[in-house]
């Protein structure tokens, strides 16, 4: 693809934000793309080549009114080309996120308590890499790291939590046809139907626990230490529609777009904060609110999951382990149901 047609999608972000309200104050538009040509031979008898594509842009407008800022962004990611791009309208994309900037400047306090959250996918994959996940990567469990070391049998949440780490999804940010040991990607459940099941695997770990390696030994370039690292890891769907589950919630938040969240792999805590949200009174999605925080422990979390919704959202990111090395992964869920303490803005 020519440069100058990716700098025009770029320029149209940008201008349809800026064109959006003229209470926009600053903005962003990015666009990345990488392409990573893979050789691995090892002492199994692999020998593998694979190249591994992708493709992904965001967008950040920035409000300003009497003294008052508001953030609001928004971004696509997939082991893709250019048709990640050629997909989407430029000047939709931008003017959806200056717009929620400008709204958030009007929004109500957010409530503070122990309540019913309804969180987005974005919500639920935080949750699921940051503490379920990172706990559930098996040389954690060995350097007695891992508030989950026991839990292999246990009830760990409700019936309807189901969570997996699966590197297989077409498209998906974290997909890899093998890992940086030449083990082919697969599908390993974590979570099913309440109950933890075990956990992700290296070559190193697979032995250490008399288990099948599950192809999560990543390295961030071949001169990088193998970890045990996610690739796709998210909360399976059920069968609400976000409409039936703010219909069958008489009083309680509905949270939107994590910004940012705490790795506890140790303790099992959770914390995420939240862009903004709506209250939801008597089945009805009512007031927009500004930022707030969601705390409480993981497992406490899954175990009040009373509803989950049936669309699946994956949204793609970088992780970091060991002295900072950076692997492409992805995390997400459905909209779920749960109790959590919410933090006012």
């Amino acid at each position: 693809m020519d440069t100058e047609e990716k700098l025009g999608f770029i320029r149209a972000l940008d201008s349809a934000q800026a064109k959006t309200d003229k209470r926009i104050v600053n903005r962003t538009s990015n666009y990345v793309e990488s392409v990573r040509n893979y050789e691995l031979v090892n002492s199994f008898g692999s020998e593998l080549q694979w190249n591994e594509i992708r493709t992904a842009f965001f967008a950040s407008s920035v409000a300003s009114e009497a003294g008052k800022l508001e953030l609001n962004m928004d971004r696509k990611y997939g082991t893709v080309g250019y048709e990640l791009v050629k997909e989407t309208d430029p000047n939709e994309f931008g003017h959806k996120v200056a717009k929620g900037a400008a709204e958030l400047l009007s929004a109500a306090k957010p409530p503070s308590g122990f309540m019913n959250v309804i969180v987005d996918p974005d919500i639920a994959g935080l949750l699921a890499h940051e503490v379920m996940g990172h706990a559930s990567e098996a040389d954690e469990v060995l350097r007695q790291r891992s508030f989950l070391s026991n839990a292999v049998g246990k009830r760990v949440g409700s019936e309807l939590v189901t969570m997996v780490d699966d590197g297989t999804i077409e498209q998906a940010w974290g997909s890899i046809p093998f890992d940086a040991e030449g083990t082919p990607s697969s599908r390993t459940v974590i979570i099913e139907n309440g109950v933890y099941k075990g956990f992700m695997h290296s070559l190193e770990t697979a032995g250490e626990f008399h288990a099948k390696p599950t192809g999560n030994g990543r390295a961030q370039d071949y001169n990088r230490r193998v970890f045990v690292r996610m690739t796709n890891t998210f909360f399976e769907p059920q069968d609400s529609t976000l409409d039936e589950i703010i219909g069958d919630t008489k009083e309680g938040l509905l949270a939107v777009q994590m910004m940012s969240g705490m790795e506890d792999p140790v303790g099992g805590g959770f914390q995420a904060r939240v862009l903004k949200g709506y209250l939801v009174k008597n089945g009805q999605k009512k007031d927009l609110v500004r930022g707030f925080t969601l705390t409480g422990k993981a497992l406490d979390i899954l175990k009040t999951v009373d509803i989950v919704g049936k669309d699946l959202t994956l949204s793609g990111g970088t992780c970091g382990k060991g002295e900072e090395d950076w692997i492409p992964v992805t995390s997400g869920g459905p909209y779920m149901r749960a109790k959590i303490i919410v933090g006012g803005g």
